[in-house]
């Protein structure tokens, strides 16, 4: 059904982006004057359920909530907005969240659902004639360059500039910030699947966007004003950002062999990493010789000079002091992120970096395996600087993780799962 959604005809809007996102990270320096001359590099492509909603002189006040879904490697943006519009469509029904005094159950009419399409040179872009659409190269120099934040292709206007594809976001989200549009917007959710999980994962990690304002370690730059509150949810990605370089290691190659405890791992919905059997430590020697990549982004935080991404550099890199990474690792926590995993996600993978059995450097064999161990290593991490000194009833537990039973790798079945909607549309209004 969704397929068909995207192929009979949905309109493609565009945001422009200003040269002021694309210069926010960089070196002012390297800008000539004919490209501070232009006021928009291009316009970031979307798809949406009420139509174009970034005209200048557009006010949304029925908008109460907006939900962001990024794609994957297909760049299927359509289909995503088709699944999420049937989520809104379902909750909108479901009694169980009306049933609880401190939830409001979403109506369609209030909720915005938009899908952001990061192009590539691939795609067939359909026509304009206003500013071009900006796109992220799908090849060079790895795979589905826009899930890291990386740097656009040049756009055809006279000036060379480019914007990562984090920043594009920053710029659509600050959109639905802005109050002068959507007076009453209460809360914004990004959502992002398989590469669209690993692409919301290193923004929501990165971003030094205002709308991340509130809590304790808010941006310094947040305007005086009430924001709405900002849910990232993170599904079935293939790898993570790790803050540090820490992964699980096994106690010794028999404990890896004694994994097996009977139970199918599709049937098994516990974790599956037995980690009293497991370390979280650095990497030996032997080990790191094996895996020199294993921490470099976008596996970990340090530079990679063969994935250039400015916008981490700027963003991440001046929060980790002489390798102390506790002002960045607070930051992460302080904002509200929830992480699903299918329980038949459970596919072995193979590596992108290090060759054969490295796990994406040594992340784990499976997505969900994956994921759970990079939840489990943000508790650790969260124990060891005593949960960034928060109060109230979150103190012992970093974000939140839910295994969505008997779902395998389908954003359609995750995000209209109750773990999915629950983990999107389920929780707290903050007012």
């Amino acid at each position: 059904a969704c397929e068909s959604f995207t192929r009979d005809g949905i309109d493609v809007h565009g945001l422009p982006i200003p040269v002021s996102a694309a210069l926010a990270y960089k070196n002012s320096s390297l800008v000539t004057q004919s490209d501070s001359n232009e006021q928009y590099i291009g316009q970031l492509a979307y798809y949406s359920n009420k139509g174009q909603f970034t005209a200048d002189d557009r006010t949304d006040s029925d908008i109460t909530t907006a939900v962001i879904g990024v794609h994957g490697s297909g760049r299927d943006a359509g289909t995503y907005l088709c699944a999420l519009t049937a989520v809104v469509t379902d909750i909108s029904k479901d009694q169980t969240f009306a049933s609880k005094k401190d939830r409001r159950r979403p109506l369609p009419k209030d909720v915005l659902v938009v899908a952001p399409w990061f192009m590539s040179p691939e795609d067939n872009a359909p026509p304009t004639s206003s500013l071009p659409y900006i796109q992220w190269d799908d090849q060079y120099p790895i795979p589905h360059t826009f899930r890291y934040g990386a740097e656009s292709t040049k756009t055809d206007l006279k000036h060379n500039m480019t914007i990562s594809s984090f920043g594009a976001m920053d710029v659509l989200l600050e959109r639905l910030c802005d109050r002068k549009h959507f007076p009453n917007l209460r809360r914004i959710v990004v959502v992002g699947h398989s590469a669209g999980g690993q692409f919301v994962q290193r923004w929501a990690l990165s971003s030094n966007s205002w709308c991340f304002g509130g809590g304790q370690f808010a941006n310094r730059w947040a305007p005086e004003a009430d924001l709405p509150h900002v849910r990232v949810v993170v599904a079935n990605p293939r790898s993570f950002a790790y803050l540090d370089n820490r992964r699980y290691f096994a106690h010794s190659d028999q404990a890896a062999a004694d994994d097996d405890d009977g139970i199918s791992p599709a049937d098994n919905d516990g974790t599956l990493t037995p980690f009293d059997k497991y370390q979280l430590r650095p990497p030996s020697a032997a080990e790191e010789d094996g895996c020199k990549e294993f921490n470099r982004y976008e596996w970990g935080l340090d530079e990679n000079e063969e994935v250039p991404a400015p916008y981490i550099i700027n963003n991440v890199q001046k929060l980790i002091d002489q390798g102390d990474n506790s002002e960045l690792f607070c930051r992460y926590v302080s904002r509200d992120i929830v992480y699903l995993s299918g329980q038949r996600d459970i596919d072995t993978l193979g590596s992108q970096i290090c060759g054969q059995g490295k796990e994406d450097g040594y992340q784990g064999p499976s997505r969900r395996e994956r994921s759970e161990r990079f939840f489990a290593s943000l508790q650790l991490r969260g124990r060891e600087v005593e949960f960034c000194g928060r109060s109230g009833g979150e103190t012992t537990q970093v974000h939140d993780r839910h295994v969505v039973k008997n779902v395998g790798h389908d954003h359609g079945l995750i995000f209209q799962s109750p773990e999915g909607m629950q983990a999107m549309l389920g929780y707290k209004s903050p007012t």
